[in-house]
């Protein structure tokens, strides 16, 4: 099995697509992170995002010969967070598997959700005409997912697994409106958190920082500034509530967490990069390992744990390597 974990952003937007000459840095797509373990390819979210990383993995699996198999971990079904799935080419490939698992109170539930996403009224293909095998699964915050030789499965919470297991475990937060499931996907001895949609508490969310707690990267939301979220900024009401965290609520848990490197995600699409790039260095101040989120950025976690390269066909630091 290959030794690399990498990390690639497809989509880093909140709430809306934002394409636009102000929006080309940092990119214009909804959520959506494609994580690779060794063999495996783990997709967070399916925003936007998920379209051309769809089109690559159909080009992947053409290459190589071999039927494609996808993990997609679903953090909530907001419009955001599904809107790209109907777009996903993997999901037309007959010889494709597709395993769909997500924040809901059953596997009908969820299901349900992503077909009324494809009703007759609102697109024209439904989710049965789409030619892959799918499974669907509700999973729940006492479970673990397990992925391994392609397939992904729900097992009850275990210290144990095969060295080729990649483990998924599940922080059920209420910080945001009706929930939402965050991940830490755990490979060897390398973690990834991914804290989309979540809002800071007072004296910041501790059961999110015990979760964190030691990961190599951590994702979070930071849709907002602090002038944005408190109401102060001109043509903008107070967004206290919405389920959306700020860039010191972000670098807040980093610290307390002790993570290795934080990746500030989930912009808001009103922002332009002169805002987000701003941000971005307002949050190196507070913690120094703070990267923004853009299109085409890749963290390759290698060797021992707390070294992460950084690697993207667009520029994404002043620093090629970071030691952490």
């Amino acid at each position: 099995m290959e030794e690399n974990y990498a990390v690639k952003f497809w989509g880093v937007r909140g709430s809306y697509p934002a394409p636009g000459t102000n929006t080309v840095r940092y990119g214009g797509n909804t959520s959506c992170v494609e994580v690779r373990l060794g063999g495996e390819s783990i997709i967070l979210d399916a925003g936007t995002g998920i379209i051309p990383l769809g089109q690559e993995l159909a080009r992947r699996a053409i290459q190589g010969r071999k039927a494609l198999k996808v993990t997609l971990l679903l953090s909530h079904l907001h419009h955001d967070h599904t809107q790209g799935f109907p777009f996903f080419v993997p999901a037309y490939m007959p010889t494709a598997h597709v395993q769909i698992f997500g924040h809901a109170p059953s596997n009908q539930s969820l299901a349900r959700v992503l077909e009324s996403n494809q009703s007759p009224q609102t697109f024209p293909i439904g989710l049965s005409d789409m030619a892959a095998r799918k499974t669907i699964r509700a999973a729940r915050e006492t479970e673990d997912i397990v992925v391994m030789a392609g397939d992904a499965k729900i097992t009850a919470a275990s210290p144990r697994l095969a060295d080729d297991a990649a483990r998924i475990r599940i922080l059920h937060s209420y910080a945001h409106p009706g929930g939402v499931y965050i991940y830490r996907l755990e490979w060897r001895d390398k973690s990834i958190v991914y804290a989309t949609d979540t809002e800071g508490y007072v004296d910041t969310d501790r059961r999110l920082v015990e979760f964190a707690r030691g990961a190599d990267v951590l994702i979070h939301d930071a849709q907002y500034t602090q002038a944005h979220y408190r109401g102060q900024r001109p043509g903008a009401s107070a967004t206290q509530g919405f389920g959306h965290s700020t860039v010191e609520m972000a670098c807040d848990v980093a610290a307390a967490a002790e993570v290795g490197q934080l990746v500030l995600f989930h912009h808001d699409p009103s922002y332009s990069d002169e805002t987000i790039a701003q941000s971005e260095a307002h949050a190196q101040t507070l913690f120094a390992e703070t990267l923004a989120a853009r299109e085409g950025l890749q963290l390759v976690l290698r060797g021992n744990k707390k070294r992460v390269t950084l690697a993207s066909t667009k520029k994404v630091s002043d620093r090629a390597v970071k030691r952490m």
